[in-house]
């Protein structure tokens, strides 16, 4: 925290200002203040010299980068809703809203007798303990490919756990560290707005204090206990950094400062191309407000917004109740916000549990979340239930396939970041196994299935008519072929074409594109047999996307010079003008002894085909007289071929 946010604070506490009541709070938020986003800072608006109206104090500075604010307002002069809507209309205000209080979702806390990987259904479900084989995430599938840990570019991946403390020393957790930071020496070596932040953040505490709690450790190693080591148990990620943010409950403004702290390491990680901050691509949020309006939370919810840009998801925990969240709203899970995964809670039997919200439109798909083996305190490993446990599934299956995506992906992620989360989320969605029993209870009406989201991140969205590309042609000739390209996804793609140490005899029209969703587009491939000496050559063309590996189609072409048919020396192919109507005259000797039909096929030069017909030839001397009357001016390429084989070309020009 600067040095000048310290000062303010320091006033603030001592203020003794007549008509500012010793702070209350209802059941619901904390009376007499606000939280308020501004278009601009604080000092730049009249608001806090406005003393007309609500006599604003500042409590605090949530956010400096997105203008959050604490603040408190004379509660001798109107009521909290009087002033709450009398703040709405301010200027320079663009979110003004209550501080609500916020708590922790999950405990049903029963003590195990065994800490081995067989405990652990929700990764692995055998039907122990009387469950149904399979109502798994399918993470053992899944670790046949990646176990987590880096991404292609050799990213570290992290997840931000947002809750009420962790376990900073257990012997099954690794814990990101801020290593451009010395601990406990009061400077802020690196220069983020965070002093001394080594281990985390404490949003209460405002210093990297990370309290010992049983939850948030819990949370953690369902995200990414470490795995494969002879001890405990594992997490979706065998290998990946949480970076543990004490900011889950009490009061809404800490969620506040806990998120922009997520923002601000991720973002500076980004602009230092990694040297710093953290590559945080999750935060798990598995607390919230029940029955909570969104309409009343929009900082919470912009908050989110700004994290996806950055390429941050966040995963929402449900009420823990049997409520439908669509009629009796949830925070955050009734956000609408397309950045947030809103997570519900299923059994090991693929049922909904008893007491798990659920919704068509809010929640978006389930989890195992019912008595789930995972880390605690103290090294020690225990079950917990509840959509607390739920969530972090998802976390952790959002940093495996991170871990799992190509580098073409994450090219893509990384110059287009939102984007990429976006679609990462909706092969998160689309990959659920669906389950009866969610049926018309969630979007997807499914529990999250780690494998199947990673083969959709495996499966290219682009398809093509064709396997390959083959042509014949005469030398010094030029002709044109097309591939089409066809986005079968309902959004938007970016690729690239390219060919490799691409040769001179072969060019593309264009080396990039935007397929819109259930779209096509050709390709056109063309080439120049100028200067090539007779006999067969061969390239690749490669389309790109960002999900996929590259689309390779084999190009073949055979350049020749006379096969059977060829033009007559003495009277080669050319145009003869009339008057009326415009004849080409095509002349040619055919030398095969068998009779047989000929395809001659016209194209423009831009490739297009614009008559095809079957020829009876002879032996010998051949004329052919077409009508021109109704082609415009330019290039025009005569190709015959003989069973499918191309054996002779000819090109006329129109003046």
């Amino acid at each position: 925290m600067s040095g000048k946010l310290y000062i303010t604070l320091i006033f603030i506490a001592l203020l003794g200002i007549s008509g500012f009541a010793q702070q209350q709070y209802s059941d619901q938020y904390a009376t007499g203040e606000f939280l308020i986003q501004l278009d601009t800072e604080l000092e730049s608006t009249p608001l806090l010299s406005d003393r007309n109206t609500l006599d604003l104090q500042l409590i605090e500075v949530l956010s400096e980068r997105f203008h959050i604010y604490r603040v408190a307002y004379d509660q001798s002069r109107m009521s909290q809703e009087t002033a709450l809507s009398s703040l709405k209309q301010a200027e320079s205000v663009i979110h003004a809203q209550n501080n609500h209080f916020i708590s922790l979702r999950g405990v049903d806390e029963i003590f195990p007798n065994d800490s081995l990987f067989s405990d652990q259904w929700a990764l692995h479900n055998t039907g122990q303990s009387g469950g149904i084989d399979g109502a798994d995430i399918s993470a053992a599938d899944a670790w046949e490919f990646t176990t987590g840990g880096v991404t292609a570019h050799g990213d570290t991946i992290v997840v931000a756990v947002i809750d009420g403390g962790g376990f900073l020393s257990h012997e099954d957790l690794s814990h990101w560290k801020n290593r451009h930071e010395i601990p406990n020496n009061g400077i802020d070596e690196d220069n983020n707005g965070y002093v001394d932040d080594y281990d985390g953040w404490n949003a209460f505490t405002n210093n990297d204090q990370i309290t010992y709690h049983d939850h948030g450790t819990h949370v953690a190693g369902i995200v990414g206990a470490i795995g494969n080591n002879n001890i405990g148990v594992s997490g979706v990620n065998w290998d990946v950094k949480i970076l543990p943010v004490v900011g889950s409950s009490s009061i809404e403004s800490i969620v506040v400062k806990a998120l922009d702290y997520v923002f601000t390491v991720r973002k500076q990680y980004d602009e230092t191309n990694g040297a710093e901050g953290a590559f945080v691509v999750a935060d798990n949020c598995s607390f919230g407000k029940d029955g909570g309006d969104p309409d009343d939370f929009p900082i919470w919810e912009a908050l989110y917004d700004s994290l996806g840009s950055i390429g941050v998801l966040s995963m929402g925990a449900t009420a823990n109740k049997s409520w439908d969240i669509d009629e009796t709203g949830d925070i955050p899970t009734g956000f609408t916000t397309d950045y947030m995964i809103a997570v519900t809670n299923t059994t090991h039997k693929d049922e909904l549990y008893a007491s798990a919200g659920y919704g068509d439109t809010a929640i978006d798909l389930s989890a195992p979340g019912t008595h789930v083996m995972s880390t605690k305190v103290n090294n020690n490993y225990g079950y917990k239930t509840g959509t607390s446990m739920a969530t972090p599934q998802v976390s952790g299956a959002m940093a495996l396939l991170m871990a799992a995506a190509d580098s073409a992906f994450m090219d893509y992620y990384k110059s287009n970041p939102a984007d990429a989360a976006l679609m990462l989320r909706r092969y998160i969605l689309d990959g659920v196994d669906t389950l009866p029993d969610l049926n018309g209870k969630t979007v997807t009406g499914g529990r999250l299935n780690v494998y199947n989201s990673m083969m959709l991140l495996f499966e290219s969205p682009l398809k093509t008519d064709v396997n390959s590309v083959s042509d014949s042609l005469l030398t010094n000739s030029i002709a044109k072929d097309t591939v089409v390209l066809t986005n079968t996804s309902s959004d938007s793609v970016t690729y690239d074409r390219f060919i490799p140490d691409q040769p001179d005899w072969v060019n593309l029209t264009a080396v990039s594109g935007i397929l819109a969703p259930d779209s096509s587009e050709p390709i056109i491939i063309q080439f120049n047999t100028m200067g090539l000496d007779t006999g067969n050559y061969s390239c690749e063309l490669h389309i790109s996307s960002p999900a996929e590996n590259d689309i390779v189609i084999p190009i073949s072409l055979h350049v020749f010079t006379d096969v059977g048919l060829r033009e007559n020396p003495e009277e080669r192919m050319q145009v003869s003008v009339f008057p009326n109507p415009f004849t080409v005259h095509l002349n040619f000797e055919f030398e095969s002894d068998d009779h047989q039909p000929l395809q001659l096929e016209i194209f423009n030069d831009f490739g297009l085909l614009l008559s095809s017909e079957i020829l009876e030839v002879d032996k010998g001397m051949n004329h052919i007289s077409k009508d021109f009357s109704h082609w415009e001016s330019g290039l025009y390429l005569f190709k015959f071929s003989s069973n499918g084989q191309a054996v002779g070309m000819g090109k006329v020009v129109k003046h």
